[in-house]
């Protein structure tokens, strides 16, 4: 039977043990693989995406369902660089894993951002200080809106940081910061995140499914708001707001979707575990 969504690699990937999922796509000029030799493992999960000229090297890489990493992305280092589901990472940023980088699910990462987990130049014999490298875990669902610097801090779960912030201490959960440094301007702006109720939100998803439906007619009635898991139908793309979840189906209506909607709607697949598990930090 012909897949409906085959694999397009267009890229070089080398790699002692690789896994491709469904509608991947790695385009021309991309390169993956290790700092001395192939890769150890790389998995590229369905329908992720990697851009042109791309390089990723380190020992070993992930990349979410449908995440996207844009052209010109620069990720190195000699530990692991993950990055979960529904993730966007902008053009011509950097993604430095010397420290190890773990990047969570629903992160955003604008283009010509900087992610540093190490800092070393100065010359250690003659004293310089400044030397040091950290592992880094960015929690599910923040954000760096773009062209933002990060040094190796605690990256809390919804935390933002706006257009040409530079990060130089920890952002606690849901906050959001901005300057050169960035401080904290949640007093002024708020939070990223209103809080909202089970039926707001499942209000707010029947509208997107509307729009799309309208869109695309033939659709219709193959893609449903579930409340709580007792609204679940079997064979049916169901999307779970009271936990963030869908079933995963791979159906036509599914995957157009979730492709046009991805990510100002973040689901994950209901039952399947983490995509990775974050190490504790150093």
């Amino acid at each position: 039977m012909t897949d409906l969504y085959p694999a397009r690699i267009d890229g070089v990937i080398e790699a002692r043990e690789l896994s491709v999922g469904r509608g991947v796509v790695v385009e021309a000029g991309v390169l993956i693989t290790g700092n001395d030799g192939p890769a150890s493992r790389v998995v590229l999960a369905d329908f992720s995406y990697v851009g042109r000229l791309t390089r990723i090297i380190a020992p070993e890489f992930l990349l979410g369902d449908y995440s996207k990493v844009h052209n010109f992305t620069i990720g190195l280092g000699g530990q692991p660089l993950r990055i979960g589901r529904n993730c966007w990472i902008g053009g011509d940023t950097i993604l430095d894993c010397v420290g190890g980088l773990d990047i969570d699910d629903n992160v955003g990462i604008g283009a010509q951002s900087q992610i540093w987990t190490h800092i070393q130049f100065g010359d250690i014999v003659e004293g310089c200080r400044f030397h040091s490298k950290a592992y880094v875990h960015i929690e599910k669902d923040a954000w760096f809106v773009g062209h933002c610097i990060v040094s190796p801090v605690r990256i809390g779960e919804r935390s933002m940081a706006l257009a040409g912030s530079v990060v130089t201490k920890e952002m606690l959960c849901n906050h959001i910061y901005a300057g050169v440094p960035a401080e904290d301007v949640t007093h002024k702006l708020g939070s990223q995140f209103e809080t909202r109720t089970v039926e707001e939100k499942a209000v707010r998803l029947q509208s997107m499914i509307d729009e799309f439906t309208r869109q695309h007619p033939q659709h219709q009635g193959e893609l449903l708001v579930a409340r709580s898991p007792q609204d679940i139908q079997p064979g049916v793309c169901c999307f779970d707001v009271s936990r963030r979840v869908y079933t995963k189906t791979y159906s036509p209506a599914e995957v157009a979707f979730l492709k046009t909607y991805t990510p100002l709607i973040k689901f994950t697949p209901d039952g399947e575990p983490p995509f990775f598990v974050a190490r504790c930090a150093d």
